[in-house]
C-alpha cells in the first residue's frame, strides 16, 4: 500500500531489550526489495550479535564504536550493499555532518591510495577503534558472539530465578540489553543498584499506549570486559540483588 522508498528499524530496541530474529529481518528486507525500496538496520546496540548482510538481504547497517566494539564514541559506522552503493549516488544531502555520499568519497578516496579532506577527524578515538576491532577479530568474531549470547543468557535466568519479569518474550529476548519490570522507583531510577556499586540505566517508556503504572529498568551487557567473564559478570549482579532482598525463588 505504501511502497516506502526506505525502512528503517532498531535490531536491538533499548526501551523494550528485544531483538529482531533473522527470519524475521529477512522477511522485512524481501518485502522492501519488492516495491523497490532499501532496508536500513540500526546496529548501535547489537553487542557483538553480528548481522550478516548477505544472508538477510539488509542494504544499510549502522553502527558506533562505543558497545559491543568496546571503543570510544567517536564516529558512526555504516556498512552498504552494493544495492545502497548504487543509491547513493542519486542523492543529494542538506546536512553537512550527516552527508553519507561525501563520507564515502572521502572513504574511497583514502582506499584508492589518495588523501581527501572534510572536516577535522577524532584521530586518537578512530586509532584506538581500530586496535580494539582488530583485537575482536582476532579473539574470533564467532566466539564474541557465543559470549554475548552465553551473557544475555545467564543474566536474564538469573533476574528470572528471582521473581524479575522481563519485558521481551522468548525468541525476541535481546543478549545484550536486558529490560526487565519493576515496581520500584528506586530500581527504576537505577538509584538501588548505583549504591551497590553497578551502573544500569533507568527504564523509559515504550510509548505503545502501557499503562501510566509502566515502570522497568535496564542492563546494558556490553562490552569485551563482561563478554570474556560471564561468570564474573553473573556474580556481581547476584551480589547486588542478594543485597537489595532479591532471593531465589
Amino acid at each position: 500500500q505504501h511502497k516506502p522508498d526506505v525502512v528503517f528499524a532498531p535490531h536491538v530496541e533499548t526501551s523494550a531489550g528485544m531483538i529482531l530474529p533473522d527470519d524475521y529481518i529477512r522477511t522485512v528486507t524481501d518485502a522492501v526489495h519488492q516495491v523497490g525500496g532499501l532496508f536500513v538496520l540500526d546496529c548501535v546496540a547489537s553487542g557483538a550479535m553480528w548481522v550478516d548482510m548477505k544472508a538477510t538481504g539488509v542494504d544499510v547497517i549502522i553502527s558506533a564504536p562505543q558497545k559491543g566494539w568496546s571503543g570510544s564514541p567517536a564516529c558512526a559506522m555504516v556498512m552498504l550493499s552494493e544495492r545502497a552503493r548504487k543509491a547513493i549516488d542519486a542523492t543529494t544531502s542538506t546536512s553537512y555532518a550527516a552527508d553519507l555520499k561525501k563520507w564515502l568519497q572521502i572513504m574511497e578516496t583514502y582506499e584508492s591510495g589518495g588523501h581527501a579532506y572534510h572536516t577535522t577527524m577524532p584521530t586518537d578515538a578512530l586509532v584506538r577503534l581500530s586496535e580494539v576491532m582488530a583485537e575482536t577479530r582476532a579473539y574470533g568474531f564467532a566466539k564474541v558472539k557465543q559470549e554475548q549470547q552465553d551473557l544475555g543468557n545467564a543474566v536474564r535466568a538469573l533476574f528470572e530465578s528471582r521473581g524479575i519479569p522481563s519485558v521481551a518474550a522468548d525468541g525476541f529476548k535481546a543478549p545484550g540489553v536486558v529490560v526487565s519490570y519493576t515496581t520500584d522507583p528506586e530500581i527504576q531510577s537505577s538509584k538501588k543498584f548505583l549504591a551497590q556499586g553497578l551502573q544500569t540505566a533507568s527504564g523509559v517508556p515504550l510509548m505503545c499506549d502501557e499503562p501510566a503504572d509502566f515502570m522497568t529498568f535496564r542492563v546494558g551487557l556490553f562490552g569485551l570486559e563482561k563478554l570474556h567473564h560471564v561468570n564474573r559478570t553473573v556474580a556481581h549482579l547476584a551480589t547486588a540483588l542478594d543485597q537489595l532482598g532479591f532471593k531465589a525463588k
